[in-house]
């Protein structure tokens, strides 16, 4: 047995990293190999300071980072200047046994950003118009009379860039507003953003303050005992409230729509009152008076009925001559409407009591239940009637009638107005005043038939009385424009003048098309009689074109590209030069007046699309990502692969492509092309239809 002593243990030879951090960024490429030794990171302008955190695989092995033997340093990036920059950061790993590896970073720091746009732009009161766009530099806000300031907060798409507010720089600040007055205001606010690079954006919010309303109307009414009569609505003014005798006051509360405005409660500048009621069976008005922002007032007025012990003053029945009740009866309801004509100037009302001992007063004039009451007078506008019923014991109820009489007819449009010799351009509207209509030389005469919209209005036509519905007297009409005026007068005396111009043709004066028609394409625009000029496009293949032409009239003569042609017929062929070719189409009206149309068929050059629309590497990805516009690409590859093949697809069919020098086919792999170590540039070239090339590089970086 030998005493000799065991041999010593080698010593580990791994220099190698197993992680390799920078934060903030990504390395490049993304995923870490022990056995890559060069990276690259991107960080933002502002990024001053990047911490590195290296670990080696074998733990005994000393991580030095610039220098510095630890695993986690930080590193002061160079100045960003104009253009960035880029600092290169060493780790050496030392193995136990002395041997070494060196990985090697790129952090490159991006130049200062050019960005001077907004994320974002709210005001606290009111909506942008528009809708905030980074792009959009000009908007309005509308708020309500009572706001006076409003807070503008702005936020910049760069951290790095400044914003400034009204000269202040902050990036949200309280904004006084203009003096609403009497027609409202005009508030300027004015966010300047300032890019990293110093270019600056301005973007400008015009705060229309509204000018004081005029909304007087109540947003609702309550009496704490009872319930109104009829139910509350802002645009009724009077109401009544029932409540039993022992109630001997009321809180009465009104709120006003506009926070503006302000309300008074018998005089009382309040919103909510306690009104004391008079002695059983005794009636208490409360008078609320709303008072616009603008100064303009509205009375309401509710009626609360306290009633007596005992005492029946409802109506059983209740009809108007007139008109109908809105709504119908009901002996709970008080107060009515009735709408009735301008025509109707009087009326009777009949008012049945549910206690034949009660009294009846209607318009305050006695009256008997259940006959007509005498003749009340009405004026155009509101009538209110009262009917007041007393019942045995004194206790008084009022029934309230509002008749209103229309105002005297101001409808001074027709509902349908027709021409004898032709068709009305544009077709009929009430609001559309003056038309148009084209006859014939043949026609010599014409009537007109206009329908009123209001059969109290009255009706010329040319100067004579018309009947609404029927034709009018024969009118003659002379060659070219004849104005006739169509008067309609309301029954307010305000009248309309609807006027119809025909132009009766001159002998053998029609130049027109009916139809054109181009071989070579589609006319652009479509076709109408009244337009003289038409483009069409055409491909470089075409290198004719017929062109049919039909005549509106068939005693009209027709040429095409100078030549005689037949309506409806095509012409001669006419050739096609590349760019635009204008050919003309003259009509020849029977009376010798020409008319020209423009045919201005373009005809394409030879295809100049020399693009990719595609573009892969069999060996790994593109960087940057494919895109038409960039040239430009790296792919980085390991050791292991020794070839690769590219597919190109050319935008265009017609190009022709090449990759690496030789001829390839559009969206098929190419050959096999090897790769050294290092870097491998590989041209692809794509030649447009017209002889134009353009250069795609691809550089395949296979590791050592």
């Amino acid at each position: 047995m030998s005493n000799a002593p065991a041999p010593p243990t080698p010593l580990s030879p791994n220099a190698k990293l197993s992680s390799l951090t920078v934060s903030p960024g990504t390395i490049q490429p993304t995923v870490f190999s022990s056995d890559v030794t060069n990276y690259t990171v991107d960080v933002l302008t502002n990024i001053t300071n990047v911490t590195v955190v290296a670990q080696a695989q074998n733990a005994g092995a000393i991580v030095q980072i610039n220098g510095s033997t630890t695993t986690n340093l930080s590193v002061t990036l160079e100045a960003a200047g104009t253009t960035g920059s880029t600092t290169l950061v060493t780790i050496v790993v030392t193995a136990l046994d002395g041997s070494q590896n060196t990985y090697v970073v790129a952090v490159r720091r991006a130049a200062p950003a050019g960005n001077n746009n907004l994320q974002n732009l709210t005001v606290s009161q009111g909506t942008l118009d528009p809708v905030f766009n980074a792009s959009t530099q000009n908007y309005t806000v509308a708020v309500a009379t009572n706001i006076s300031t409003v807070t503008v907060t702005a936020q910049a798409q760069d951290a790095g860039a400044t914003v400034s507010i009204n000269g202040s720089p902050v990036t949200s600040q309280i904004v006084t507003l203009g003096n609403a007055g009497t027609s409202g205001s005009s508030t300027l606010v004015t966010i300047i953003v300032t890019a990293p690079n110093g270019t600056q954006k301005p973007y400008l919010v015009t705060v229309n303050r509204a000018a004081p309303g005029g909304n007087n109307n109540l947003q609702s009414l309550t009496v704490s005992q009872g319930s109104l009569d009829p139910a509350f609505t802002p645009s009724h003014l009077n109401y009544t409230v029932g409540v039993a005798t022992n109630i001997t006051s009321v809180a009465v509360t009104a709120q006003a729509q506009d926070a503006g405005a302000s309300v008074s409660i018998n005089g009382a500048p309040v919103t909510t009152l306690s009104v004391p009621l008079g002695v059983q069976g005794s009636n208490t008005l409360v008078t609320i008076v709303v008072t616009a922002p603008n100064g303009l007032q509205n009375t309401y007025l509710v009626t609360v009925n306290r009633a007596a012990p005992g005492g029946n003053n409802n109506l059983s029945a209740l009809t108007v001559s007139a008109g109908t009740l809105v709504p119908a009866f009901a002996s709970a309801t008080t107060t009515y409407a009735v709408a009735v004509p301008n025509a109707t100037v009087t009326t009777t009302i009949t008012a049945t009591v549910a206690d034949a001992t009660a009294t009846l007063t209607i318009n305050g004039v006695g009256a008997i239940s259940g006959s007509p009451s005498a003749s009340i007078s009405l004026a155009v506008g509101q009538n209110s009637i009262p009917i007041v019923v007393t019942a045995p014991n004194g206790n008084p109820k009022i029934y309230l009638v509002n008749v209103t009489r229309a105002a005297p007819g101001s409808n001074n449009n027709l509902s349908a107005l027709s021409v004898s010799a032709g068709a009305l351009a544009p077709t009929f509207g009430a609001a559309i005043t003056a038309y148009d209509v084209a006859t014939p030389n043949a026609t010599t005469t014409t009537t007109i038939t206009a329908t009123l919209a209001d059969s109290t209005a009255s009706l010329t036509i040319n100067g004579a009385s018309a009947i609404s519905g029927s034709p009018s007297a024969s009118i003659p009409l002379a060659v070219g424009p004849n104005a006739i005026p169509v008067v309609v007068t309301a029954q307010n005396g305000n009248p309309k003048t609807y006027t119809v111009t025909i132009t009766r043709a001159a002998l053998g004066g029609n130049n027109n098309l009916s139809a054109l028609i181009v071989s070579a394409g589609t006319l652009v625009p479509g076709f109408a009689a009244g337009t003289t000029t038409y483009d069409v496009a055409a491909s470089n293949a075409t290198v004719s074109t017929t062109i049919t032409a039909t005549v509106a009239d068939s005693t009209a003569t027709l040429t095409i590209n100078g030549v005689g042609a037949i309506s409806g017929s095509p012409s001669a062929s006419i050739p096609l030069a590349v760019g635009a070719n204008a050919i003309p189409v003259v009509v020849t009206a029977q009376n010798g007046t020409p008319k020209t149309y423009t045919v201005t068929v373009t005809r394409a050059a030879l295809g100049g699309n020399n693009d990719l629309s595609a573009l892969s590497v069999s060996a790994g990805a593109l960087a940057p990502a494919f895109a038409t516009g960039t040239t430009a690409y790296d792919v980085s590859t390991p050791n292991a692969t020794v070839t690769t093949t590219i597919t190109a697809t050319v935008a265009d069919s017609t190009a022709t492509l090449t990759i690496n020098g030789a001829a390839a086919i559009s969206g098929a792999p190419s050959a096999s092309i090897p790769l050294a170590v290092g870097a491998n540039a590989i041209p692809i070239a794509v030649t447009a239809q017209n002889g134009t090339p353009k250069t795609y590089t691809v550089t395949i970086t296979r590791t050592p």
